[in-house]
């Protein structure tokens, strides 16, 4: 009885403290959905909140980084409903990404659709960032920690992408990936 009663205080506390954490970001034009918990210490972009949706009962962890750039007003990201995002976590995109529903992304994850300029004489810091490739993670996906998702990759529908992968080539639905860069390791039977 009282084990229940602190889980139903704790549940309220989160959800109060969220709508806080979540109060400024919305009224600069962040889109989310009901029942959306944000951990603490998330970097929200200055501008473009308005390209950013959080569908339903979305949960972000803590100290997690969203990066639009500020001239680009066509940049997105949208993360389906009732998924998951661990804590550090970094998602930045210069075109689009598409994180499906239902989806668990396990913490210090990285989803980049684009990079920085590299080359003989070229300076990283001072040289922009590349174009972007759409990124796109299919519903009922597993992300393991510590992965990064490079630009262009496009994971179907029930994809299990193992811990420390590099994942830089799209996947049909159902296929367990790993290491670095990713490969297939099986497809999961329907």
């Amino acid at each position: 009885m009282l084990v229940n009663f602190l889980r139903c205080a704790h549940c309220g506390w989160n959800a109060a403290v969220s709508f806080f954490r979540l109060l400024l970001p919305r009224c600069l034009g962040l889109r989310t959905g009901r029942d959306v918990r944000a951990g603490g210490g998330i970097e929200w972009p200055l501008g473009n909140l308005r390209n950013i949706q959080v569908a339903d009962a979305v949960s972000l962890g803590k100290r997690g980084w969203f990066y639009l750039p500020l001239n680009n007003r066509q940049a997105r990201i949208q993360i389906g409903a009732r998924s998951a995002v661990g804590n550090d976590f970094v998602i930045t995109a210069n075109d689009s990404i598409k994180i499906g529903s239902d989806c668990l992304l396990s913490y210090r994850v990285t989803v980049m659709d684009h990079s920085h300029a590299t080359g003989w004489n070229i300076k990283p810091v001072s040289s922009g960032l590349t174009a972007g490739k759409p990124v796109e993670i299919g519903d009922r996906c597993f992300i393991g920690c510590n992965t990064v998702i490079m630009p262009g990759v496009r994971l179907g529908a029930n994809c299990v992408v193992g811990a420390n992968s590099v994942v830089t080539k799209s996947f049909e639905a159902g296929s367990v990936v790993a290491g670095a860069p990713a490969k297939l390791l099986r497809s999961l039977a329907q």
